[in-house]
């Protein structure tokens, strides 16, 4: 009796173990599907009022590239309105949202002034195309690609530091580095974390004094040239000691998961349990009476 008692008792886990998986796997898919047709509208509206921003941007850029000023007044305006349907939330920080309407505003400013300063529209539309793009495709944004040409500005740099050149060319590398930077910059800060912008920024605004300086500090300059390649690998996700391992499961499937995983470790844990009785009722293992 005492054996048959203590068999049942550990399938009775075991049973109850799984039921238990079940029944809280069917809970989590039952509310994540309730929570997403909740959001699914909300959802789908976001995304398109996104892809159209995202494709009024690429047509004023290159609107601005023909210097075609009434088209690319009206997509500014068309822009400016849709901004009013779009919901941010989940989409990226309050420094991202700022940053695109800065961009946005740059733009309207550099159409005004257009007949004084062309490049002025050209880099600004660029800003905004990259921003744009950068909200609408967060696997695969258009900023990254500038990652060879940044770096190639500061290898540019120190290459100047060390071969000792001129003040002035020192200081045209440099303004190059920061024309690209600040062409990238709302599209980075759209995704990625403010404190990665702002220790960019601080490593420029101190490198911009170095090349402006009437003697220049070739040893400092070399030194915050390696450091800032160690900052734009950071920004553009190039770590080298970056690592390979991710978990086991991701999303809302997660919890399911753990619930799985527990399940089955008590399982084995229960018949190991009656392995091991049966072994000592059959003299197998010693043990005390």
């Amino acid at each position: 009796m005492k054996r048959t008692f203590r068999i049942k008792t550990g399938f009775m886990v075991a049973s109850f173990m799984t039921l238990l998986f079940w029944t809280n796997l069917s809970y989590s898919v039952s509310a994540d599907s309730t929570g997403a047709n909740g959001n699914t509208d909300q959802q789908v509206s976001a995304k398109n009022s996104i892809e159209q921003l995202n494709e009024e941007a690429a047509l004023l850029y290159r609107h601005a590239l023909e210097n075609d000023i009434e088209e690319v007044r009206g997509s500014i305006l068309r822009i400016s309105k849709g901004l009013e349907h779009i919901s941010f939330e989940g989409q990226t920080t309050v420094e991202g949202i700022h940053a695109l309407s800065e961009t946005i505003v740059e733009v309207k400013e550099a159409a005004v002034r257009v007949k004084s300063d062309d490049a002025s529209l050209q880099q600004a539309s660029a800003k905004l195309r990259l921003a744009a793009d950068s909200l609408a495709n967060p696997a695969k944004p258009l900023w990254l690609q500038y990652y060879k040409i940044v770096k190639n500005d500061i290898d540019a740099l120190s290459t100047a530091a060390d071969q000792q050149l001129s003040s002035a060319i020192i200081a045209g590398r440099y303004a190059l580095l920061e024309e690209h930077y600040e062409t990238i910059r709302p599209a980075a800060m759209i995704r990625r974390e403010p404190y990665e912008i702002a220790q960019l920024d601080a490593w420029l605004s101190h490198t911009k004094g170095l090349t402006e300086a009437k003697q220049t500090d070739i040893a400092q300059l070399k030194s915050m040239a390696a450091h800032g390649e160690e900052l734009v690998n950071q920004l553009f996700g190039r770590e080298k000691d970056e690592s390979a391992f991710v978990p086991f499961v991701q999303g809302p499937n997660r919890r399911a998961a753990g619930l799985l995983i527990t399940s089955i470790i008590i399982a084995a844990l229960s018949y190991a349990g009656y392995r091991k009785y049966r072994a000592q009722q059959q003299g197998i293992f010693p043990f005390r009476r």
